[in-house]
């Protein structure tokens, strides 16, 4: 399969694949994964006065699953709670140029930035 460079470059070096530390001050996590897709996404925020002040990400899938994370995580950092609660991750499908075979991995993506303000 053929990706975009802009999937290409976030797989070879993604922004904010990282763990924060547990013990920072408002810090919410979510995850969701589908094993039948083979995809699990995490992801922890910092949030401060209303603001995602850090993210982070772990991922386990393909490419585009790994690249759309980066941009999501990048995206969330400095935005409010409430942009953020509105993120829509087909935006990021079009972005990268993910073949829409794809978008069932990519939901994963969306629910685990969900699970974080449950």
């Amino acid at each position: 399969m053929e990706y975009s460079p802009a999937v290409e470059r976030h797989f070879a070096a993604p922004k904010m694949a990282r763990e924060l530390p547990p013990d920072l001050p408002g810090l919410v996590a979510g995850e969701a994964e589908d094993r039948t897709l083979h995809v699990w996404v995490r992801f922890q925020l910092q949030v401060v006065d209303g603001v995602v002040a850090a993210a982070g990400f772990q991922a386990f899938g393909c490419p585009h699953t790994v690249a759309a994370a980066s941009v999501v995580a990048h995206w969330l950092e400095g935005r409010p709670v409430d942009a953020a609660r509105g993120l829509d991750v087909r935006a990021v499908c079009a972005e990268l140029e993910v073949p829409v075979e794809k978008l069932g991995k990519l939901l994963r993506i969306e629910d685990a930035v969900a699970a974080c303000w449950q």
